[in-house]
């Protein structure tokens, strides 16, 4: 259907693509992260998540913010059928917080998900 942007019919209902590649790219992401030895076994105490800083930067090292509260809210936010972000620049961070030990693997996910959910 011409003009549907970012959307696909598929038996009688629609389907938001970029929900679909979203969960796809937060899969790799996490495998990324899995096989780079940066996915952590135990969650964060809950005061660590109820930062009020950006990426929860006084609480969590950058990898537990991604693995403990932006993975999941965006999780969240598409098992809920939320609209998502027009805006995400989450891939200079990551640059920032891994420049003393390199993750392109993560990075490259990083900036995938930042190009799906920006709109121009």
């Amino acid at each position: 259907m011409a003009g549907v942007n970012s959307r696909s019919f598929q038996r009688g209902y629609v389907v938001d693509t970029r929900s679909e590649k979203l969960t796809s790219y937060l899969s790799g992401l996490q495998l990324e992260m899995q096989d780079m030895e940066i996915w952590a076994a135990s969650a964060p105490s809950p005061k660590a998540l109820m930062s009020e800083q950006p990426f929860c930067v006084d609480t969590l090292p950058f990898e537990h913010w991604l693995q403990f509260v932006m993975i999941p809210r965006f999780n969240w936010m598409i098992s809920e059928k939320m609209a998502l972000p027009n805006q995400c620049d989450i891939a200079p961070m990551a640059e920032e917080a891994f420049k003393s030990r390199k993750q392109p693997g993560v990075v490259l996910w990083l900036t995938r998900i930042d190009e799906l959910l920006t709109v121009s």
